[in-house]
């Protein structure tokens, strides 16, 4: 029977009694930018655990361990109670120790301690990139952005390695047999642009600081392929104060009210519905009843005549109603929509917010007028820049993208679809709110976001955030501003559309505008952008005249 019908069992309770299997951890995916750069990996590291049942002279074993990976005072105690219970079989010591650490403790060969294989991400760029990327959690499963959405393309299938253990627990040396073999997760390659994406972020944490702002945002779009070069979220850190790049993406997740920026919306909605042109001109005062509100311009003025590009370039609320009235409120509805507001982009990020639109019909008193001009509704930051963008890009919006393509392990390389596209407005409409938007850089209310050399369109926005009381105000009495900027260039031959927003600049300064807020972040980042790419502005193309 020992050798015949009971031999398999009997061969299979000693295996158990001096074999262990343990799980090799697959390499996850790396993720690259456009260039092939690294923006996260995974390097080898070690996970160092111990058995108190099978420790000889355990303080001492602890001892070492500390005097090895530095632990801390409370993890010291911790292991030293552990041993002294020695109730338990698995104490987790540290995880994600540097490989080499691992190495020196795997060769004190001494019973109780394990040294387990495992991996460690990292981010080559430091905190580059880290808005779009996300995080993974301490077992290398995302859990964040990016590391979230791909999860399952970047997470590969684990391998199984058995090796023999010696009477008192030590591993017997050159006995590991690898099972069988893990195989590495895909990686992927992102729209996005390191070297843009680095000074995105450098010149909005430096904006962020000097005026004191909450946080900031920025997006960085090919016109034509809607892909991203750049995505930045900025925070102040709650124990420091000092403003950081997040993991959190607040440009698809939060939304604000735009303002102003939406009226390009109105603008362009109203030209291609053929009810106005640029020099169709109407008698704006500068506050007006509209049902139980009495609605103002930003500043008084006399009742003056005023061309829809008058409207545009000085930022006028009450002529943009106008305009919306001319249009019908329910046609205006049906192009904000079709601009992209009120629902998720392709982009499909992990909480990505559809932003607030309220159908026409469920908008009561001065909300019907308000959307005019980009109160009364939320949008995201990306929203907002793939609607600008439609007007960059002849009327014709496409989805914003953030990956490229997926590589497998093999070096197989399938390429993701273009992005999804449909006409908004004409050519016409898009060209003549392009030539609006050049002058509101020119002689209207951006003019800080002029760049010598490069024909500049772009439009301001500074809103009102509301505040958790349910108005927008907060606890001092002050308003709280949402100020952002939206341009493309060059207005020849369109190629970058940039947002860029400050959440919650001062109330009662000077940069609490879009225009002067945001504006200045816009002009200071273009040159980068134009070297980056090479983008070549049109010989005739002088900027602004004087």
């Amino acid at each position: 029977m020992l050798k015949t019908s009971d031999a398999e069992s009997f061969r299979s309770a000693g295996a158990q009694q001096w074999t262990r299997s343990t799980d090799i951890a697959a390499h996850r995916g790396t993720i690259f930018d456009r260039q092939g750069n690294e923006l996260a990996m995974s390097v080898p590291a070690a996970a160092i655990s111990i058995n108190p049942k099978l420790l000889e002279n355990g303080p001492a074993t602890v001892q070492i361990l500390d005097d090895l990976l530095g632990l801390s005072d409370e993890k010291v105690a911790e292991l030293l109670a552990e041993v002294a219970a020695a109730d338990r079989g698995f104490v987790y010591v540290a995880r994600q120790v540097d490989a080499s650490i691992g190495d020196q403790i795997a060769a004190l060969n001494r019973p109780g301690i394990n040294v387990d294989a495992e991996t460690r991400r990292e981010m080559p760029g430091g905190a580059t990139g880290q808005t779009v990327l996300g995080r993974t959690n301490i077992d290398g499963i995302g859990i964040a952005g990016l590391e979230l959405q791909y999860d399952d393309v970047l997470t590969g299938t684990g391998g199984e390695m058995t090796r023999e253990i010696a009477p008192g627990g030590r591993t017997v040396p050159g006995s590991e047999v690898v099972a069988q073999q893990p195989v590495s997760g895909d990686d992927l390659v992102l729209t996005v642009d390191r070297s843009i994406q680095f000074a995105t972020e450098q010149v909005l944490i430096k904006r962020v600081a000097e005026i004191n702002a909450r946080g900031g945002l920025i997006v960085v779009m090919d016109t034509d392929t809607g892909e991203i070069y750049a995505n930045a979220s900025v925070r102040r850190d709650a124990e420091t104060g000092e403003p950081v790049v997040t993991s959190g993406n607040f440009v698809a997740v939060d939304s604000y009210e735009p303002g102003s920026v939406a009226k390009v919306i109105t603008v362009a909605g109203a030209l291609n519905e053929g009810v106005v042109t640029p020099d169709t001109t109407f008698e704006i005062p500068w506050r007006k009843q509209y049902y139980d509100d009495l609605l103002k311009d930003s500043h008084q003025h006399p009742t003056e005549a005023m061309t829809v590009s008058d409207i545009l370039i000085e930022s006028s609320n009450i002529g943009t109603i106008t305009v919306q009235e001319r249009m019908g409120r329910f046609v205006h509805h049906d192009y904000m929509t079709a601009f992209g507001l009120g629902s998720v982009t392709d982009l499909g990020f992990p909480g990505e917010s559809a932003g607030i639109l309220r159908p026409a019909d469920e908008l009561w008193g001065s909300e019907r007028v308000t959307v005019a001009y980009g109160q009364g509704l939320s949008s995201t930051p990306l929203q907002m820049v793939a609607a600008v963008n439609t007007i960059a890009n002849g009327g014709v919006y496409v989805a914003p993208s953030l990956v490229r393509a997926v590589v497998g392990p093999d070096g197989t390389t399938t390429d993701l679809p273009p992005a999804a596209t449909h006409r908004v407005v004409s050519e016409l409409a898009a060209r003549q709110t392009a030539t609006m938007m050049q002058q509101v850089v020119c002689a209207g209310t951006a003019s800080r976001a002029a760049v010598d050399g490069l024909h500049v369109a772009g439009k301001t926005g500074t809103a009102f955030k509301a505040a958790d009381n349910g108005t927008y105000y907060d606890e001092n009495g002050d308003r709280i501003y949402y100020s952002s900027f939206v341009g493309f260039y060059p207005v020849e031959d369109p190629q970058v559309t940039v947002l860029v927003a400050l959440d919650e600049p001062p109330a009662g300064t000077g940069d609490r505008f879009g225009g002067t807020a945001a504006a200045p972040v816009f002009a200071d980042l273009t040159p980068t952008i134009i070297h980056e790419l090479g983008i070549q502005p049109a010989e005739e193309s002088e900027g602004c005249e004087e």
